[in-house]
């Protein structure tokens, strides 16, 4: 027989949380025993113990087992927030403790239909949600690696402007919603104030967008109804009207790059660093000679090529989760001659590498993947490279092109496909990119090519005030572009 509790019966009142798990007979309440001092840590820490209904919500309150006359606390899950609910009621009284629950959860639960935040959640967990949700995209494919690299990278930096701004290194546990988003208006000073101190350029757009990056993160919170609008970071400043100038890199630059390149890859002394700076060689002469971006370059996985080595030519598929625009292509890469006509080896640099250089043959490996390609929290190589990259910009330095990476190597083989005159619209989709971004990033060389096409072409007037075009011959333009020289043709020859 179990025990009966010595306590009179409690009569259940209008309206109230109604006890669950305890038996009301015409002698008391039936209820457990509990000894705080032997049950610390394990579920009987907490004495008077009892669970309540409230509609479909489920509260307990109880007394703290490690207390001495300790008064009741509040307890229930809010499923809408992940989290449990706890207050203090302040009462030693069991009768008084169920009233002040009840008050307790309708106010609560009152918040929540309004949608209305109740528990406050750390800086710290935001992030860990949002990398979580930008995870998921990635799996889904509907959120590339890399812009979620990026994202990591931006949010760490705002988070040390938040340490230094609020001068607290626990940053990351203060509440989401104790912060002011109109404290992103120094972050501007903040950044300019650390590239002065590295001596380092940057423009106002690169700001911004580092901002807008940040911003996402508060903007998920507050879809998900963690914070409010007063915490979303806001800034007030006006970027550069002009867009950013690359560098044009010609072909005696690139020259310059890859004898550069050549001799650095030479001085290699491990087998470790001789796998590393081959990788990064063949990195850039992949992008030289697709127009691919690094990020493609990266995610590019063994079975994502087709070799033909009767035609010395590889077949690579671009996989829409590894690119920018999240749109696939198959693009061809053909044995190269090294930009000369007159080179009679020809060598497709993609082969070579596989060939004579690729430790990981799997089909699933990344064709660029670490040397050991182990116990690495990223699968490529991104690290490894843009490291070597650091070590080859120094060697550039000496040459005055330490303003050449990667991304340049794209631009190039655009711009030749440009003035190889091959319609914009295919370059466009071989190098996943849209007609309307090759004119206008590229408007300096169509603008080029357009006015030296002029010269094919002359306007003849004629007397009557009509005019005719007439076409320039090749040898006629060839000609007017030399110095005169006596002729040498025989009388009869006829005119070309």
């Amino acid at each position: 027989m179990p025990r009966e509790s010595p306590k009179p019966a409690q009569k259940a009142i209008s309206g109230e949380l109604q006890p669950v798990g305890t038996a009301t007979t015409g002698s008391g309440t039936v209820r457990a025993p509990s000894i705080a001092q032997s049950s610390y840590g394990t579920r009987s820490s907490t004495t008077d113990k009892e669970t309540i209904r409230f509609g479909k919500y489920r509260a307990t309150i109880y007394r703290r087992g490690d207390v001495a006359n300790c008064s009741y606390f509040l307890r229930f899950y809010l499923k809408e927030e992940g989290r449990y609910y706890r207050k203090s009621l302040h009462t030693h009284n069991r009768k008084e403790a169920i009233a002040l629950a009840t008050t307790e959860v309708v106010n609560v639960l009152a918040k929540v239909e309004s949608g209305q935040r109740v528990l406050a959640i750390s800086l710290g967990d935001l992030r860990r949600r949002f990398a979580m949700d930008e995870e998921k995209q990635v799996l889904s494919g509907d959120l590339s690696a890399n812009t979620q690299r990026q994202h990591h990278y931006r949010i760490e930096m705002g988070i040390n402007f938040l340490k230094e701004k609020l001068g607290k290194e626990s940053v990351l546990e203060t509440r989401v919603s104790a912060l002011d988003g109109n404290i992103f208006n120094h972050y501007l000073d903040w950044r300019f104030s650390r590239s002065a101190a590295a001596k380092r350029t940057l423009r106002k757009d690169v700001v911004r967008d580092e901002l807008l990056s940040i911003r996402k993160m508060f903007l998920y919170a507050k879809k998900e109804k963690l914070c409010a609008d007063r915490n979303v970071p806001n800034w007030d400043f006006k970027v550069e009207k002009e867009a950013p100038a690359r560098e044009r890199m010609t072909q005696r630059n690139y020259t310059d790059v890859i004898n550069t390149l050549r001799q650095w890859v030479s001085q290699a002394k491990s087998e470790k660093d001789v796998y590393n700076r081959r990788m990064l060689q063949h990195f850039i002469l992949l992008i030289s000679n697709t127009g691919m971006r690094s990020g493609e370059a990266f995610g590019i996985r063994n079975s994502d090529i087709e070799i033909h080595r009767e035609a010395d030519e590889c077949v690579l598929t671009i996989r829409p989760e590894t690119s920018k625009v999240r749109r696939g292509r198959k693009i061809v890469l053909l044995a190269s001659g090294g930009g000369r006509v007159s080179k009679t080896k020809r060598i497709n640099y993609l082969i070579r590498w596989i060939d004579q250089y690729q430790r990981h043959k799997k089909p699933s490996d990344l064709v660029f993947a670490t040397f050991d390609n182990k116990g690495r929290t990223k699968p490529n190589a991104s690290d490894v490279i843009y490291k070597g990259y650091g070590a080859l910009r120094a060697k550039l330095k000496d040459i005055q092109l330490d303003w050449f990476d990667p991304y340049h190597c794209r631009h190039f083989y655009i711009t030749n496909r440009l003035l190889a005159k091959e319609p914009i619209h295919i370059v466009a989709k071989v190098c996943g990119t849209s007609v309307k971004e090759i004119e206008s990033t590229y408007s300096h060389v169509l603008t080029e090519m357009a006015s030296r096409n002029f010269a094919n072409r002359e306007v003849i007037y004629n007397k009557e005030s009509g005019y005719e075009v007439v076409e320039k011959r090749h040898s006629e333009r060839q000609t007017r572009s030399q110095p005169k020289r006596p002729s040498k043709k025989p009388k009869n020859a006829p005119n070309v």
